[in-house]
């Protein structure tokens, strides 16, 4: 896989500005090109309302405020200089804006950030880093808060070896040839002696796929799974934890906790989200 396009949402919170510098990491060491995007969503005024002029004034405020933005953004982090790069602003809400960056950029990744924490609405019903891996259709890496700096060493591929799509793992791949990290590929079950034929059949091919890399499988027993992938990123010290959530129906999406959301929003190392089509 070859990285050549990276996006980055950027608020020029110490949340986005941490993600820009792991994508400038990414980039100084692959060539790729970072796209810096800003988006900010308006209502438009009751047709009764006469408020042209009022929306037309707050627009053109917003492009010189963001336009000086990202100037005194790229006066501060000058590691920019030595990639290529280039900003963009949108009056739109995030995922839109993120949507149509990925589709006119042929963007390869995404790298945000997230903040450390989060509230009891956000819990239940998402935030704008949930949303976005939800709707992206290329990896998302999020980058917490807190992360000071960016040296991967080991991997965690949280999968049930059910559906996984071997074809979705090169990215993998990409980060373990940059940062020579091991890779472990690890099974939460509630009982370790009732593990599905396909999935032992997974378990023997992702060994032939990584072959050359170091890989380990593992298969641990947990009665509830966010809690054993978030016990088990502690417990081995995982750098990067990698999860592939399911493309599923709107009722699905209603009625589903999803893990990966879970995961998300009580996040203490970057995580790697790889959406399953």
């Amino acid at each position: 896989m070859k990285l050549e396009n990276i996006l980055v949402p950027v608020d020029f919170s110490l949340c986005s500005k941490n993600a820009l510098k792991v994508a400038i990491d990414l980039a100084k060491k692959t060539g790729a090109k970072i796209h810096m995007i800003n988006a900010v969503f308006l209502h438009a005024p009751h047709p009764d309302i006469s408020g042209g002029g009022l929306i037309h004034t707050i627009l053109s405020d917003y492009e010189n405020q963001v336009k000086e933005s990202f100037d005194e953004l790229k006066s501060e982090l000058i590691e920019l200089k030595e990639v290529p790069n280039e900003t963009e602003q949108f009056i739109a809400a995030l995922v839109d804006a993120i949507f149509s960056a990925t589709q006119k950029h042929d963007i390869d990744l995404i790298v945000m950030g997230t903040r450390s924490e989060h509230t009891k609405i956000e819990h239940f019903l998402g935030s704008h880093t949930t949303d976005v891996i939800q709707a992206a259709k290329v990896p998302v890496l999020v980058i917490p808060e807190d992360t000071i700096s960016f040296h991967p060493s080991k991997i965690g591929l949280a999968t049930d070896f059910e559906t996984m799509n071997m074809k979705n793992l090169k990215i993998i791949q990409l980060f373990a040839q940059l940062y020579g990290t091991d890779i472990i590929a690890f099974h939460i079950t509630e009982d370790i002696k009732n593990i599905s034929m396909k999935a032992q059949k997974s378990m023997k091919e992702i060994h032939s796929y990584f072959e050359g890399y170091d890989l380990s499988v593992r298969t641990v027993e947990s009665n509830e799974v966010v809690k054993g992938i978030q016990q088990f990123t502690i417990s081995h010290k995982l750098d990067i934890l990698v999860t592939m959530p399911k493309e599923h129906s709107f009722i699905d999406k209603l009625f589903r906790s999803s893990v990966t959301k879970k995961i998300a929003l009580d996040l203490e190392v970057p995580l790697l989200t790889i959406q399953q089509f």
